[in-house]
């Protein structure tokens, strides 16, 4: 599985890492992704990822308190990946939504286990939070046809319901073209703004 997105240093890192380390929590990584095409993560204990890995739990701890807070590690990368990916090509107009969303599909195995993991859209997972945070702090960037007093439900809307379909779009295995979900995603602004 490509982790191209992960960076040599996480977020959160206080120094710069040794080879040794980073090694450590690639190798952590890509069998966490393993063990998420079997089960959510919240069933997923640090016993079986270390066996799977062939690391002693004792080296996971020395990074990570659980499992969990390297799921979210690895899904904060990746949203903010996306976030970058989308400043980088919407400088200071609408958002081009089909370049993300061939990014996504490019990527949807990370999107479907780190982000869109769910049967169902959750806007209450860290990275969903985000994902919409990080939304909203591109959004000034953008003209929007709307009022600025209703800019904030407009985004709202756009975001909720645009990730809703990418949600399902990535549960489907990226069955249509990200061109095909742009237009809709586009069609049902332009229906609902019109009305």
């Amino acid at each position: 599985m490509d982790l191209r997105h992960f960076s040599e240093n996480p977020q959160n890192a206080q120094k710069p890492e040794n080879q040794r380390t980073r090694l450590t929590k690639r190798l952590l990584r890509e069998n966490l992704l393993e063990l998420l095409k079997e089960k959510p993560v919240e069933y997923i204990t640090v016993k079986e990822l270390c066996e799977l890995a062939e690391l002693n739990r004792s080296t996971f701890y020395a990074y990570y308190n659980d499992v969990p807070a390297l799921y979210r590690e690895m899904g904060g990368e990746l949203a903010q990946a996306l976030l970058d990916h989308i400043r980088a090509i919407n400088q200071g107009g609408q958002i081009d939504t089909a370049p993300m969303l061939s990014y996504i599909r490019d990527n949807r195995e990370l999107f479907r286990l780190l982000v869109y993991r769910d049967k169902y859209l959750n806007a209450n997972q860290p990275v969903q939070l985000q994902i919409i945070q990080g939304y909203f702090d591109i959004s000034p960037e953008l003209h929007l046809p709307c009022a600025p007093e209703e800019r904030e439900y407009f985004l709202q809307y756009l975001y909720m319901g645009g990730t809703g379909i990418i949600h399902r779009w990535v549960q489907n295995g990226c069955d249509l073209l990200p061109e095909q979900v742009a237009g809709l995603i586009s069609a049902l602004i332009r229906r609902a703004v019109n009305k």
